[in-house]
């Protein structure tokens, strides 16, 4: 599972590099040449979306998504993993249904065109499969690893 949050985490990195690059370009084309291409826009929308979801699941992993700790204050520190385990199977549930309901979305969707780019709709919309499958699996090994006591001692394992 490292190895496929790396990986995630480097296309993360590369659709953000790309991101800026072309926001920058459109940036420069608009003011300097009062100009500008169409195309990057969509192409910048379209890849926030892809790098805000896989960045999502990556934090599915890490078990850093935000949560509401009212209930673990009120119960006590000894409800804390099971609160988290909890949480985690509400997670993989979220993101069975996203995922589902995105893979019927896709296939909706595969003649319905963008814009600009006049890419299917359903190349974007593809991310919610992909989110669905990644953030299940890295919610799974998260609720094991805290199943296992092993939560402290594979995050400090894979830092180093």
């Amino acid at each position: 599972m490292l190895l496929l949050e790396r990986v995630t985490g480097w296309i993360v990195a590369t659709i953000f590099g790309v991101f800026v690059a072309l926001t920058f370009l459109q940036v420069v084309l608009r003011y300097a040449f009062s100009n500008s291409l169409g195309w990057i826009d969509e192409l910048c929308r379209y890849g926030f979306i892809w790098m805000v979801a896989l960045a999502a699941a990556i934090a599915a992993r890490q078990g850093t998504h935000m949560c509401i700790t009212l209930l673990e204050e009120i119960a006590g520190q000894q409800f804390k993993r099971p609160f988290q385990i909890l949480g985690d199977i509400g997670l993989i549930a979220f993101a069975a249904l996203l995922g589902m309901g995105g893979w019927q979305l896709m296939q909706l969707n595969w003649t319905s065109l963008s814009p600009a780019m006049q890419l299917p709709i359903a190349y974007v919309e593809a991310i919610l499969p992909i989110f669905g499958l990644l953030t299940a699996l890295f919610a799974g090994e998260h609720a094991v690893r805290l199943l296992l006591n092993r939560e402290i001692d594979a995050m400090q394992s894979e830092d180093t």
